[in-house]
């Protein structure tokens, strides 16, 4: 009932303001083949967007999405866990829905830019993991897909020359439970550098191959820039605390060859993921929640891509555990059918034990299509 009216409430003001509308369509059917068992899901999903400018320095911006689903909906985590860690049955479901993905002002001061609401945030280097992320997490098959709106108040400050300080918090039910960051962006040579300090109520290692939570100071920093004509990149995010430290670190580097061919390439390690003999159901757990950005702890992530016509391209994805050696194996098409529409073509194939990370999948099979408007 609240979501129809506020729908109702959205139309309304499309109504009687000036709002740019724009958006797009998209269906997706997947097929994923495990040991013992296969499924087929998908879904339908329509995402409008809507921004309105009052004036030069007010920008209201919002998304509702739309989306149905089809196929198989209600899903057990057992099913991705090897059998030995003998976890009891924990089930979810998904449904058809409506929400607003993202709905913020932003405002435009003459010493500062202030951004309140439900908005977009993506922060860091990395290509397929962002360790000064501590808001989002990736889909490493598909890691370039929209992330969801946080609710936050950023603070964008003009520093220096060409640098901007970054203020971001995401208010929780007290102060020690809110997520804050800080960040400071500037340039050196051909180089963008950023520092980053902040703190999260966050999962930490309990001293017995398991996790507790505490109120965690994190500091950091990330760079980006051109060698050589080989483009470089880094970041990392670690834990200040004397006694239990830990964190993240990325490295990547990609080349664009005279033929056109791309390559990039990415390492990854969590200090916070587990080790490989002591994979406890725990970890599982953590890692499908997103509370941990990874199962164990070393991982590397490839992708060649070549545009094989003026509207087709091809690439291939590889990522896996270096700690257990499972991989994922990943050719992609995409086709620009027709003007604002899209077709990709995934298939998965992974290699490893079957009581491994990657290995205890098989096959997957993934086909999107996108109408923009």
């Amino acid at each position: 009932k609240k979501m129809i009216l506020l729908i109702i409430f959205l139309f309304t003001v499309i109504a009687s303001a000036q709002v740019d509308i724009f958006g797009y369509y998209e269906t997706e059917y997947d097929h994923i083949q495990l040991a013992n068992k296969s499924y087929n899901f998908g879904y339908n999903k329509l995402r409008l967007d809507l921004e309105s400018r009052p004036n030069e320095n007010v920008m209201v911006g919002a998304n509702i999405n739309f989306q149905i689903f089809h196929g198989k909906q209600e899903w057990d985590i057992v099913d991705f866990i090897p059998e030995y860690l003998e976890i009891d049955s924990a089930s979810f479901s998904i449904s058809d829905s409506m929400y607003l993905d993202n709905i913020y002002l932003r405002t435009s001061f003459q010493r500062f830019d202030f951004t309140i609401g439900k908005q977009p945030i993506s922060l860091g280097t990395g290509y397929a993991w962002n360790p000064l992320d501590i808001f989002n997490r990736k889909d490493l098959i598909d890691p370039t897909y929209e992330q969801a709106g946080i609710n936050a108040l950023r603070m964008e400050i003009p520093v220096m020359d060409g640098g901007t300080l970054d203020i971001i918090i995401e208010p929780d039910s007290t102060w020690d439970m809110s997520s804050k960051l800080i960040q400071l962006k500037s340039s050196l040579g051909s180089f963008d550098f950023s520092l980053n300090g902040g703190n999260q109520y966050h999962l930490i290692p309990d001293g017995n191959s398991g996790y507790a939570y505490d109120h965690v100071f994190f500091g950091g920093g990330s760079i980006v820039g051109e060698l050589w004509e080989f483009g470089l990149w880094g970041e990392t995010l670690w834990s200040l605390a004397a006694n239990n430290n830990f964190g993240e670190v990325v490295f990547g580097i990609d080349h664009t060859f005279n033929n056109g061919v791309y390559l990039m390439t990415e390492y990854f390690h969590n200090s916070l993921g587990a080790e490989k003999n002591e994979v406890t159901s725990d970890h599982y757990l953590y890692n499908f929640s997103g509370e941990t950005h990874s199962l164990m702890q070393n991982y590397l992530f490839a992708m060649g891509m070549y545009n094989l016509t003026n509207y087709i391209s091809g690439s291939l994805l590889v990522f896996g555990n270096l700690d257990d050696q499972s991989f994922i194996l990943a050719p992609q098409l995409n086709w620009d059918a027709f003007e604002d529409v899209t077709l990709g073509a995934w298939v998965s194939q992974s290699f490893g034990e079957n009581n491994s990370e990657f290995g205890i999948q098989d096959l997957a099979l993934r086909f999107r299509l996108r109408a923009y408007f």
